[in-house]
């Protein structure tokens, strides 16, 4: 039952939104009559939180990252993540 494991799912998050995560448990469970469910991170990164604001907040090893760089760390060049602070 996909139920038992969006419950589980949702005890483990700091915040979350039901239709979101029980529209996913349906769809993983195969009970969306075939629709295939593809989740982009990097475009919903982009498309919900473009600058950064986010990510920043849970991840403050990032804080200092221009907003165009906090959503790809991996992409930054070894002397970029000197001058940021980070180390991937």
């Amino acid at each position: 039952d996909w139920r038992y494991g969006a419950d589980h799912f949702e005890s483990l998050l700091l915040d979350h939104d039901v239709c979101s995560n029980y529209g996913n448990w349906v769809a993983a469970a195969g009970l969306t009559g075939g629709r295939i469910n593809r989740f982009n991170m990097s475009k919903q990164a982009n498309d919900y939180d473009k600058d950064g604001r986010y990510v920043k907040m849970w991840c403050p090893e990032l804080k200092e990252l221009p907003s165009k760089c906090v959503h790809s760390p991996w992409d930054l060049s070894s002397s970029e993540q000197s001058r940021f602070g980070v180390l991937i």
